[in-house]
């Protein structure tokens, strides 16, 4: 174990239960939020990202950050909060952490990034499967956010006083979706591309990321192995944007005929991701 005393910001959300979850046992946990978290395993701070100041008293002795506080989604908040809170919020979190000499930050970024949702029809990816090298091309405001937040975080490793890992979930199925998963793989137009990803595995992937060693800024993708689409992926592609998208590893889908559009091999191999929850799995506790 590389640290033992994390703070968490965003740990009272959504997905932060379920990462504290997992690290509640493993570490000296101090969750950062706005509300307290009812949890006597972890420590509280109650503050908003936006407090420069006070995330600097709140971060000093802390051996890493997990940096979750943002809006989720371009349709929980107006565009011009979102874009406050994600890119100012990123700023605040990796400066006040550099200024009080933590060496370590995981940030949640997210696949919108690569300019893949929220996008007129059409928009296709650049090549097939997509990884973290595909080019960030977001055009509305949530997905550039993300974009502009990771630009912050390679600004402060080259630095060189950070280590800045961004963790790219895909999107993340919680509870209250899973009767529309079965839907959701048929439609051809399905607007995550059919990819998805538990949050148990995006937890496990933060955890695993503050014991990653970086030499320098690390994007990972999270998702499932397989989509939730229920033809073949490349069927199922070509009917939607046509025949002309680039494969660059027909391999990948001729082992898996439905497999995910991201291929998570660096986050398999660099970081010993092993996604555990299929969405069958979600599926099967409605009955």
């Amino acid at each position: 174990m590389l640290y033992k005393k994390i703070l968490c910001t965003g740990g009272n959300g959504r997905l932060g239960r379920y990462v504290v979850k997992d690290l509640e046992d493993r570490y000296d946990l101090t969750v950062l939020d706005l509300q307290e978290v009812s949890n006597p395993k972890v420590k509280n701070v109650v503050i908003d990202i936006m407090d420069y100041e006070g995330l600097k008293k709140a971060f000093k002795g802390q051996d890493a950050i997990v940096h979750l506080a943002a809006i989720p989604n371009p349709r929980t908040a107006p565009a011009d909060v979102t874009f406050k809170i994600n890119v100012q919020g990123t700023w605040n979190v990796l400066q006040a952490a550099e200024d009080v000499g933590v060496k370590h930050v995981v940030v949640a970024s997210s696949d919108a990034a690569l300019g893949l949702h929220y996008n007129p029809p059409g928009y296709q990816p650049q090549y097939l499967p997509i990884d973290e090298n595909h080019p960030l091309r977001p055009i509305e405001f949530y997905s550039l956010s993300k974009e502009v937040s990771e630009t912050i975080c390679r600004s402060f490793v080259n630095r060189g006083k950070l280590e800045v890992v961004a963790i790219r979930p895909t999107h993340i199925v919680f509870p209250q979706e899973y009767p529309e998963l079965i839907s959701r793989g048929s439609d051809v137009n399905n607007y995550h591309i059919w990819t998805y990803v538990a949050p148990e595995d995006v937890a496990q992937g933060f955890r695993l990321a503050l014991e990653f060693k970086a030499s320098g800024f690390e994007a990972f993708c999270l998702s499932a192995p397989e989509g939730l689409n229920t033809r073949p992926t490349l069927e199922m592609l070509r009917e939607r944007y046509g025949p002309g998208i680039e494969i660059r590893n027909q391999g990948y889908f001729d082992r898996n005929p439905l497999a995910s559009i991201l291929d998570i091999s660096k986050s398999v191999n660099l970081l010993g991701f092993k996604p555990a929850v299929h969405w069958r799995d979600m599926v099967a506790k409605l009955v």
